[in-house]
């Protein structure tokens, strides 16, 4: 049977210190059938001729003049139109994958069923040193799946798909909603696309828990720079994309009712919290308040008084609480790590 063709697609912009890293990532693979396709937002560094000194025919480039954050759809659908593979995958110009990456990913859509899988990442410094690990979705398992309205659901309150560079989907799942989208924000592409593709998919998602993408941190990274901004905008990202779906699409999501109340209930939380690590704490009294009144999951009423709490007597109980919830997602994983496993459990990355 033939291996399905990957197409990698690496959007770059100003990455000459790590753009060669990347690729030799890619290079690396253990699963042979791949091409990588750099779209370059007209870099002014070395960039560019750092990817042209490679030889490989399976990489390539596509220069195209700066357009920034709010392009880059533009650019992420540039690569699409020239993809050869029917799975594509997300490797931006700063981050790296573990070499069995491709090999670990691919099998899993031979179920028919599965349109879109993901899993952990190892997180890097600027020099390649491991700070951490990510990942959204605690399994107790090698595998966790989600039906696509499950998915949609979960979106709406966090993006669970991350990190993107661990994220591969079927080519026919991006083609359905006419190729990555970029609803309601002016930062990011993930998103809005997957929102778009799990409203209009039927199938599962699956969580591999396995190291499948290496994240780089460095201090000019849009998530770091915009952190609250990025905050504030999921919001009203899950909103552009309900008011674009159709009634059937809206009500297999069940967007007027849980779905929409819990969605809206997590955007006030993230208001409120952005609001009290600011200092603004009249603002983030309102932002939990309106939280409260929708009267959603017990966990987020449970967290909305605590920020009112927070706001009343500025002190920032909400991050404490985070954290003690991290320290127990830690623990727990750690508990599952130790316990041994079927499949292909584990991390290649560190």
């Amino acid at each position: 049977m033939q291996r399905p063709l990957v197409t990698i697609i690496s959007p770059t912009y100003n990455q000459e210190r790590y753009v060669a890293s990347c690729a030799e990532s890619a290079l690396a693979q253990t699963y042979p059938e791949w091409e990588q396709i750099f779209v370059d937002d007209g870099s002014t560094d070395g960039t560019r001729e750092i990817l042209a000194s490679y030889r490989d025919p399976r990489l390539r480039v596509i220069a195209l003049p700066h357009g920034g954050l709010a392009a880059l759809h533009r650019s992420y659908n540039a690569a699409l139109a020239q993809a050869r593979g029917s799975l594509v995958a997300i490797l931006e110009g700063d981050d790296l994958w573990p070499a069995d990456k491709l090999a670990i990913q691919v099998p899993t859509f031979e179920d028919p069923e599965v349109f879109l899988t993901w899993g952990r990442a190892d997180l890097v410094d600027e020099r390649g040193q491991q700070v951490g690990r990510v990942a959204r979705v605690t399994a107790r398992e090698a595998r966790r799946r989600f039906r696509a309205e499950d998915a949609f659901q979960r979106l709406t309150r966090a993006n669970i798909l991350t990190p993107t560079v661990t994220v591969m989907l079927r080519r026919e799942a991006l083609d359905r909603v006419g190729g990555f989208r970029q609803s309601g924000s002016s930062m990011f592409v993930d998103l809005p696309t997957w929102l778009w593709v799990a409203a209009t998919q039927s199938g599962v998602v699956e969580f591999i828990d396995h190291c499948l993408g290496i994240y780089r941190v460095h201090g000019e990274q849009t998530s770091i720079l915009k952190r609250s901004a990025m905050t504030r905008e999921h919001y009203t990202v899950v909103q552009a994309v309900a008011s674009a779906l159709g009634n059937e699409a809206l009500a297999r999501v069940d967007w007027h009712g849980v779905t929409g109340r819990s969605a809206e209930s997590r955007a006030c939380l993230a208001d409120g919290e952005v609001a009290l690590e600011e200092g603004r704490y009249r603002e983030a009294r309102h932002a939990f308040l309106r939280g409260l009144r929708l009267k959603a999951a017990p966990s987020d009423v449970a967290m909305a008084a605590a920020g009112l709490v927070s706001a009343v007597l500025h002190v920032n109980l909400v991050r404490a609480a985070f954290m003690i919830r991290a320290g127990l997602q830690r623990w727990q994983q750690a508990g599952t790590t130790r316990r041994p496993q079927s499949g292909r459990g584990g991390s290649s990355c560190s």
